[in-house]
């Protein structure tokens, strides 16, 4: 059955200005310095899906996740949820709706909990500022069924942040963020400040909960380990822009970008196939100051007088975009993995 789109993301871009201060400009007869953090980014979310944003750090992601949840305002582009754009000013009665469907886990999950509020009243917050329940007795009650449904106790409401340990806090940034019944959940790294045992325990519990709540995700994680057992499908970023969109399973299994074949080439084979592992080569260029034509090119095997002077175009290849004139021309041996 064909899922209908609940998240649509269309051009969407940010820049931000990181010039020096208008009297060093003029002393030093420089201009405005722009940098390009997320370049006209476009992709669709279906209702109950995961969709998975994955690339190096500094590659654009969680500008992305900021600015879909409403964090930082786009320079350029739209943000449609639910059929709502969120750019659109008109609908402000609509927008305070809406919010209470969208909410976000953070990486850092000691950073984004407030260490003087006790727990119960973290979880509340949402609760009260949508104005969910009818008193105190039915917020208390949520509060306590909300613990319960992330693994911990209702008593556990009592005590403050700093009690808790790294992956119990994260349950508890869940719990914040279910608080409001989303539909939406911005993930912004969830489990990479986690133990790599604990880590496994928070995906199941995401995983379960959006099986019982019908929820969507937008994950955002530089670990395509972790992506590939969460993701339905999963656009790659590379300096702010994404060169490719596939479904899970064809990405692994037929990666078409060489960015994408070099960040699958860095994972460990687990499943003890023989294959050679090879690390990451080259690091991502100033953003600022980034290269012509293709921005991949000074790492990219592949790369020829084209790639160096002319910007890709979004292709469609079957069920995978990919923006590469390599791939266009046919000059990439196809995966044999």
């Amino acid at each position: 059955m064909d899922k209908s789109t609940l998240v649509s993301v269309s051009n969407l871009t940010r820049l931000f200005d990181v010039s020096k201060p208008l009297l060093n400009r003029v002393i030093e007869r420089e201009g405005k310095k722009l940098l390009r953090a997320v370049d006209d980014v476009s992709f669709d979310i279906a209702e109950g899906e995961t969709f998975a944003l994955v690339g190096e750090s500094g590659s654009g992601k969680s500008t992305v996740a900021k600015m879909v949840v409403g964090l930082l305002p786009p320079t350029e582009g739209h943000i449609r949820i639910d059929s709502l754009d969120l750019s659109d000013k008109s609908q402000r009665g609509k927008m305070r709706e809406m919010r209470s469907q969208i909410q976000m886990i953070f990486q850092d999950p000691f950073a984004s909990l407030n260490p003087r509020w006790r727990v119960e009243k973290i979880i509340a917050e949402p609760i009260l500022a949508f104005n969910l329940e009818p008193d105190d007795n039915a917020i208390k009650r949520r509060v306590g069924d909300l613990l319960t449904l992330v693994g911990l106790d209702p008593s556990d409401g009592r005590k403050f942040p700093h009690e808790f340990s790294g992956g119990q806090r994260q349950r508890i940034c869940i719990a914040r963020a279910l608080a409001s019944k989303p539909k939406f959940i911005v993930c912004d790294e969830p489990t990479s400040a986690l133990d790599v045992s604990v880590q496994a325990q928070i995906l199941k519990l995401m995983r379960d909960l959006q099986d019982e709540f019908s929820l969507t995700f937008l994950f955002i994680s530089h670990d395509l380990s972790i992506v590939r057992h969460m993701a339905t499908r999963i656009g790659v970023m590379y300096l702010g822009r994404l060169v490719e969109i596939s479904k899970t399973k064809t990405l692994f299994r037929n990666p078409k970008h060489p960015y994408t074949r070099m960040l699958l080439d860095a994972v460990p084979d687990l499943e003890m196939s023989g294959r050679e592992r090879k690390p990451v080569e080259g690091e991502i260029p100033n953003p600022i100051n980034p290269p012509s034509g293709c921005t991949f090119h000074p790492r990219c095997p592949f790369a020829d007088k084209r790639c160096r002077t002319e910007i890709p175009v979004l292709i469609t290849l079957n069920d995978t975009s990919v923006v590469c004139h390599a791939v266009e021309e046919g000059r990439l041996k196809q995966s044999s993995s």
